[in-house]
């Protein structure tokens, strides 16, 4: 993973570009201006030829102890991705974890897997921002009617898995509501980053993080932490070449195995 532009005065601001499984993959880490730490995180990892695992979450509030909750959250959602788990389960695991951990704590997460054969994505939501697709055919949100519990709140999840076709080229982003509402104000910031993640995508030597933080102006005076994660889908030639993988299970809220 390529490092890039650590800002001095604000060391934990991370930017990286990569590539994995033949799709650019892009993230940005922004604690709010002044904190010690924040809670926010994302990634994404190769866990087989042709999939790559994603997570983003927001565990709610921000300083040393919420960077402390995140980062035990982080770890126990990448454990469960690396050895197969679907991505419903993973939040069910979450959940749980969270809840022994510290009662009062509550997150949102999205866990997905891209299948770069298939050219799906299967992910499972507890209270996160919709993710967002961008194409030649303009951009979405994927939002659906049920709104699923975010994690800690109760004892027990039932997350709903969505899969969608994800085709060559398609920019999907992943944010967190530091993002689409910057500025406390939802509606603009959900605009704002519709507008910057569609030039994301018609722009493809840029590294999208960084022009998604550029255009919403995030490391200027933002007051609550933020993040970005963004996989560019290869070209369909690409994915011909590569050699065939065992594909995804559909995902379910019992635990499974997607490898």
């Amino acid at each position: 993973m390529a490092m890039l532009d650590d800002e001095p005065s604000r060391p934990h601001h991370r930017l990286s570009v990569e590539r994995i499984n033949g799709a650019q993959v892009s993230t940005s880490i922004i604690p709010a201006r002044h904190a010690e730490g924040g809670g926010d995180w994302c990634e994404a990892f190769a866990v087989g030829k042709n999939l790559i695992a994603v997570s983003i979450g927001d565990v709610c509030g921000h300083g040393i102890v919420k960077h402390a909750t995140m980062q035990a959250l982080r770890g126990c959602i990448h454990d469960a991705l690396a050895v197969g788990i679907v991505p419903a389960a993973v939040l069910e695991i979450a959940n749980a974890f969270l809840r022994a951990y510290d009662r009062d704590e509550n997150a949102t997460a999205i866990i997905g897997i891209l299948d770069m054969r298939r050219r799906t994505l299967t992910f499972a939501n507890a209270g996160h921002p919709p993710p967002l697709m961008a194409g030649p055919w303009g951009a979405t949100f994927l939002e659906f009617p049920r709104a699923d519990v975010p994690l800690g709140i109760s004892a027990t999840i039932d997350a709903t898995t969505h899969v969608v076709s994800v085709a060559p080229t398609t920019l999907v982003v992943l944010y967190t509501d530091g993002v689409s509402e910057h500025e406390r104000d939802p509606l603009t910031g959900a605009a704002e980053l519709f507008a910057a993640a569609l030039l994301a995508y018609e722009v493809p030597m840029t590294i999208p993080a960084a022009l998604i933080e550029e255009r919403l102006v995030l490391t200027a005076a933002n007051c609550d932490d933020a993040a970005i994660l963004t996989v560019r889908m290869p070209p369909a030639a690409v994915v011909r070449r590569r050699r065939t993988a065992s594909p995804a299970r559909p995902a379910s809220s019992t635990r499974g195995s997607f490898a």
